[in-house]
C-alpha cells in the first residue's frame, strides 16, 4: 500500500509539472503570435539620401542619425546612384548641370558630369549600358550621354518633363510631363502611350516599383498619393495627406513608400488606409529622395 501510494504521489507531481511547462510553452507561442507580427511591419532598415536646397543629406533609418553628405545650394528635384561605380548622380535645377560624388566615401568632392539645357529636373542612371538619361523641364528635352558626360543627344520632346524613372529589366522608361500625366516608352523612343493623366492637377514626383510592377506618384495640389500598375490600371488612392503644394519628394522601397511633406520626412505602408510614420524634421524642404538599397538591386 505505501508502495502504491508513492507511486500515485510521483504521478501527480510528474502531471503538475508537465501542467506548468504546458502553461509556459502556451504563454510563449501567445508572445510570438501577438509581438513578432507587430515588430515586422514596423520595421525597416536601409539609408535614405534627401536633398534640400543646402545640401544632400543622409538619413540613417535605423538610428534615427542624420548625416551632411554634400553642401551645396541649388535646388536638387531628383537623386540616383549607379550601384556599379558607386556615384550619386543629381541635376542642379538652377545651376543647369549634372553632377556626381562618390558614395559610400569619405571624398565627396563633386565633379561636373555636363553642363545641361535649362532647368534639368529629373535623372535616371542606366548602369547596365552605361548611360544618364534626364529631362531638361523648360527646354522640355530628354537627353542621354555616357556616364563621363560623353555623347550627349536630345532624344525627344516631351511637354514640360520633370520626372524620369528606368524599369531596367523590361527596358522601359517613365516620364512624368508634370501637367498631363505620365509617358511610357521603351529606351528606344517605340510604343509610346500616356498611362496615367493628371486631370487638373500637377505631379513633381514620382517612383516606380520594379518588383510589384507598380508606378507611385503624388498629386501637388492636394497632397494625394496614387498607385496604378505600369499600364496605368488599377489606380488607387494610398494615402489623402491633405497637404497641397508641398510634395517634390517619394521614394519606394520593399513594402514601404518614403516621401517628403514640405520639411517632414516620412514613411508609409504600401497598403491604401496606412498610418505614415515621421522619420524626421529637417530646417528646410526637401525637394528629392533616394532611398538606398544595400543589396545593390
Amino acid at each position: 500500500m505505501r508502495f502504491t501510494g508513492l507511486i500515485s504521489w510521483i504521478a501527480y507531481r510528474e502531471g503538475i509539472a508537465l501542467m506548468k511547462m504546458g502553461v509556459r510553452i502556451w504563454f510563449c507561442m501567445f508572445l510570438l503570435a501577438h509581438c513578432v507580427p507587430m515588430t515586422s511591419c514596423t520595421s525597416f532598415t536601409g539609408t535614405i539620401l534627401y536633398s534640400t536646397y543646402n545640401a544632400i543629406m543622409e538619413f540613417d533609418i535605423d538610428t534615427g542619425n542624420v548625416t551632411v553628405l554634400v553642401e551645396q545650394s541649388h535646388y536638387v528635384y531628383a537623386m540616383d546612384y549607379d550601384y556599379k561605380n558607386r556615384f550619386i548622380y543629381f541635376p542642379r535645377y538652377n545651376s543647369d548641370d549634372i553632377v556626381r560624388f562618390a558614395y559610400p566615401s569619405k571624398n565627396r568632392t563633386l565633379q561636373r558630369v555636363i553642363q545641361s539645357l535649362p532647368y534639368p529636373s529629373g535623372i535616371a542612371v542606366d548602369s547596365t549600358n552605361d548611360h544618364i538619361y534626364w529631362v531638361a523641364e523648360y527646354a522640355e528635352s530628354l537627353l542621354r550621354c555616357n556616364m563621363d558626360g560623353s555623347n550627349e543627344i536630345v532624344l525627344s520632346t516631351p511637354s514640360y518633363p520633370f520626372v524620369i524613372r528606368l524599369d531596367l529589366t523590361n527596358r522601359w522608361m517613365y516620364i512624368v510631363e508634370r501637367n498631363i500625366g505620365i509617358l511610357k516608352s521603351r529606351f528606344d523612343l517605340t510604343e509610346k502611350e500616356t498611362i496615367a493623366n493628371f486631370v487638373s492637377s500637377t505631379v513633381y514626383c514620382m517612383d516606380i516599383d520594379t518588383a510589384e510592377q507598380r508606378l507611385y506618384w503624388i498629386r501637388h495640389d492636394n497632397g494625394d498619393m496614387k498607385s496604378a500598375t505600369f499600364n496605368g490600371s488599377d489606380v488607387k488612392t494610398i494615402l489623402s495627406t491633405n497637404s497641397a503644394n508641398n510634395t517634390y519628394a517619394i521614394g519606394v522601397l520593399g513594402s514601404n513608400v518614403f516621401y517628403a511633406d514640405n520639411k517632414q520626412l516620412l514613411m508609409v505602408a504600401k497598403t491604401p488606409g496606412s498610418t505614415p510614420t515621421v522619420l524626421y524634421n529637417d530646417t528646410s524642404r526637401i525637394d528629392s529622395i533616394y532611398v538606398f538599397n544595400q543589396s545593390g538591386m
